[in-house]
């Protein structure tokens, strides 16, 4: 998120991060990057960097309280974990704490993480890879896929339809009052209603995607958003970072953003794995990314919120998923 989190003691964080892990902040600098949690990078008393994240628990993708976010989150990082030791070095796992937990609470409604502090810069969501990466990034998910047996003690399903689905159709049923939680409030209201017959279609067609996908073939475990903006280059290979919507799905739900629509990249992902891309579900999670989006940003704009950089550039991202859907 660009705009630091007034709802966020940033002295109370540095309390936690010593307590938990041991680190004695020298600096502890909020960092205007990545869209959804915040992060700080702290430079330790020792000299020492890391990339700190604080998650909101409550609502959003994971449509549940705090405490079924924390565990939802938890499950997350014990997986990626559980993935690195098994020597996917690809996969940036978070250092636990001193107790050996992956997190750790932040107040009632929010979770730190501590990762390695990598001096590498990622992508942007829209960036276009190269050949050479997106092969090299089919030959990561390949492997990734291939270690579900050691994933699944910890990895959660990831439903096709999202959690975010139920506040969507709330707000397609509350188009004929204002809404008034913010300056992008009636904007989207008035959006929405101009796209509402669409939308209702595109739900039902998720959902006939969802049938025609679930005989693809087994559930393997899924990064689920391995696109530019998650993906990091250090000492020449490709790491994955961003692990928390890991979890149990068809392999689409990862390919649909690594390969897209270039047909030897998919060609490369079944000579790899034996398992042939199904394009149902890659239509499935496609549609269920924009849907989804749509979603979490009207429940953000339908509650309390200001005009600021996170909110132009989330009524930004509003607009563009909402001409995506036919």
């Amino acid at each position: 998120m660009k705009e630091p989190p007034g709802h966020i003691d940033q002295r109370e964080l540095a309390r936690i991060l010593h307590e938990r892990w041991g680190l004695a902040p020298g600096r502890l600098g909020h960092l205007p990057v990545g869209f959804g949690d915040h992060h700080w990078e702290l430079t330790d008393a020792a000299g020492g960097r890391w990339f700190i994240t604080v998650a909101e628990l409550a609502g959003g993708w994971r449509g549940t309280g705090p405490a079924g976010g924390y565990a939802d989150l938890r499950a997350s990082m014990e997986t990626v974990t559980a993935l690195g030791r098994a020597g996917l070095e690809f996969a940036v796992a978070p250092v636990p704490t001193a107790g050996g937990q992956a997190l750790a609470p932040l107040g009632d409604g929010n979770a730190v993480t501590v990762f390695p502090y990598l001096d590498a810069a990622p992508g942007d969501f829209g960036d276009e890879m190269p050949g050479r990466d997106r092969l090299a990034l089919i030959a990561i998910l390949a492997r990734l896929h291939g270690a579900t047996a050691v994933a699944r003690p910890t990895a959660l399903a990831r439903n096709a339809s999202p959690a975010s689905r139920p506040a969507l159709e709330a707000a397609l049923g509350q188009l004929s009052g204002p809404w008034s939680g913010g300056p992008y409030s009636e904007p989207a209201r008035r959006l929405l209603a101009r796209h509402a017959a669409r939308l209702g279609r595109a739900l039902a067609r998720l959902d006939e995607l969802a049938r025609a996908a679930a005989g693809s073939g087994p559930a393997v475990i899924t990064h689920g958003e391995p696109h530019p903006g998650n993906i990091m280059r250090s000492g020449g290979r490709l790491l994955l970072v961003d692990w928390d919507t890991v979890g149990l799905a068809l392999p689409e739900r990862d390919l649909w953003l690594a390969a897209g629509g270039d047909a030897s990249a998919a060609g490369r992902y079944a000579e790899l794995t034996g398992r042939r891309v199904s394009g149902a579900a890659m239509d499935l999670y496609r549609l269920r990314w924009s849907l989804d989006g749509i979603a979490l940003s009207v429940g953000d704009f339908r509650g309390p919120h200001e005009r600021d950089e996170d909110t132009e550039l989330a009524w930004t991202a509003l607009t563009e998923e909402m001409g995506k859907i036919r």
